[in-house]
């Protein structure tokens, strides 16, 4: 029996990600079993002899990519041959020191005709992935605002969230996450019936404005289609600061069928018996990590889980860029009953947390010049639309009676920056109505400068932005992950986006931790000030 042996061998010079040569060689020896798997694809063998070498292991391999059975690696040589590729990561020695990124070698071995190498290079389209599930003027509304190619997540996730098994999405941010699981809903929804069947829960008022803004628009009459036949799917936002008086006689009167709400409007409502959730038959939870970390949400979260209803009688969605510790959570999620048990974990693109499109870059100052700085980089930069975040007042700060730093800032650019006109504020403390205001302004014109605190940093969908600077480190690497994840939200573009850091020397070790945590290299810039 010949069995074919693969020699990888780092190639030398390269300093991001591995190149490999590979060499073949033909080994002579008898073997007891060959397997291929969908998570590991490796090759063991029971030889005669106990010095026999013989190592071969392979990456998980993705959807997309095809499995070779075993009888296809002893085929005869076709003279011209097409093939796919799996990726294939080193046997590392225990000596050796890891490295943040892991390596990207593409081993080519498998045949594959052009019949089938056809479908799979043509792009995947959202109609051809939802045909059969979605209504047809869902998908006809779709494509009228330009959702037509699927994204990673969409063509991955899609497929097991129509099978009605619950599902922990993970995936980059802006990656379509929303889009994901409202199609999702679109599908089960029965415009006749007369009650909430489906749930969206969001920890911040500005998301959920968001999600019910693209739910409206996916829900409204496409121009080439009549609906007289069917009523409008109706959308609620149940959100932080509304007016709950005329929330509940709407719930009472006429129940949407997709709410949209925060999780204390929620329970309050709930506490009220204004309705319950026995007919919602999908539960999502957007930024699931954030509002299991947040003291003022995670009891009345735990409460919606188990108490307000059961995951039996609903399909579950959690979302999130960041899920920290995955595997224990979905542990968790099965022994609290949060989900089912057969709950999938949709994990895309696990080794590049970020999109590949943002290129990071930090400066080092002292701290009395960091407005100088910052002011040196935008009339460098002249950014179009940009985001600087900004960290949170202290306490002592508040008690001693001194302006907020976001405050400060804004005056000092409103003097200092006359290349942007438009610069507005953003912040936790706002009314509102005030922030509801700033973000609809921002998203009338065309540039703009928003000075934010960390409530911009989940969700917020501004694809204009372009830049995005730091202007006090983020607290820790995954809230760097959200902030950067402000820019770089165009699918399928490849235009470079740029985060700034601002830094003092003594926090270039935090800065270098988070780049190992999210894999990423950060440039240093010498502005020589």
């Amino acid at each position: 029996m010949v069995l074919i042996k693969f020699d990888l061998t780092r190639a030398k010079g390269k300093r991001r990600g591995f190149a490999y040569r590979v060499r073949l060689r033909r080994i002579h020896f008898p073997f007891r079993s060959l397997l291929l798997s969908e998570e590991r694809a490796s090759c063991s063998t029971m030889a005669a002899s106990p010095t026999t070498p013989l190592a071969f292991l392979c990456a998980p391999v993705s959807p997309a990519t095809k499995l070779v059975s075993s009888s296809s690696l002893f085929l005869p040589r076709n003279p011209e041959p097409k093939f796919s590729t799996v990726i294939a990561r080193p046997i590392q020695s225990p000596l050796s020191t890891p490295s943040h990124e892991p390596p990207r070698a593409l081993v080519s071995f498998s045949p594959v005709t052009d019949e089938e190498a056809d479908p799979e290079s043509a792009p995947p389209t959202l109609r051809r992935i939802c045909s059969g599930h979605v209504p047809e003027h869902i998908l006809r509304r779709m494509e009228e605002v330009g959702y037509v190619l699927a994204t990673d997540v969409q063509r991955e996730a899609l497929p097991a969230l129509f099978s009605g098994r619950d599902c922990v999405l993970h995936a980059q941010t802006g990656s379509g996450k929303t889009l994901t699981y409202l199609l999702r809903i679109f599908s089960v929804m029965n415009t006749q019936r007369s009650s909430v069947q489906a749930l969206i829960v969001v920890p911040t008022r500005e998301l959920g404005i968001q999600v019910a803004k693209v739910a409206r628009l996916l829900a409204a009459k496409p121009m080439d289609l009549e609906m007289k036949q069917n009523k409008p799917c109706t959308v609620m936002a149940l959100l932080d600061g509304g007016t709950l008086k005329r929330h509940k006689s709407w719930l009472k009167a006429e129940p949407p069928a997709i709410l949209v709400a925060t999780i204390r409007s929620l329970c309050q409502m709930l506490e009220k018996q204004v309705f319950k959730l026995d007919t919602v038959q999908i539960l999502v939870i957007d930024e699931v990590d954030f509002m299991f970390n947040s003291s003022k949400q995670v009891s009345s979260l735990r409460k919606l889980l188990m108490s307000y209803s059961s995951c039996n009688s609903r399909q579950t969605v959690f979302a999130s860029a960041s899920i920290p510790q995955h595997k224990r959570f979905l542990h968790d999620c099965i022994q609290q009953k949060w989900t089912k048990t057969d709950v999938v974990h949709i994990h895309v693109n696990p080794i590049e947390p970020m999109p590949s499109c943002l290129n990071h870059r930090f400066v080092t100052c002292h701290r009395h010049r960091r407005h100088q700085t910052l002011l040196y980089l935008l009339q460098w930069d002249r950014p179009d639309s940009a985001i600087i975040f900004v960290g949170e007042q202290s306490e002592k700060s508040k008690k001693a009676g001194n302006a907020p730093p976001t405050t400060l800032l804004l005056e000092f650019l409103k003097n200092s920056y006359g290349s942007c006109s438009n610069i507005l504020l953003l912040e936790e403390d706002m009314n509102f109505n005030a922030r509801a205001a700033s973000l609809s302004e921002v998203r009338q014109k065309e540039g703009y400068l928003i000075v934010a605190t960390d409530i911009a940093a989940r969700g917020i969908d501004l694809p204009e932005t372009t830049h995005i600077y730091n202007f006090d480190l983020p607290r820790s690497a995954v809230d760097y992950l959200h902030r950067a994840g402000r820019t770089g939200r165009k699918p399928f573009s490849n235009k470079n986006c740029i985060v700034t850091s601002i830094i003092a020397s003594e926090e270039r070790f935090v800065l270098k931790r988070y780049e190992n945590e999210l894999m990423f290299d950060c440039e240093e810039l010498d502005l020589s000030l």
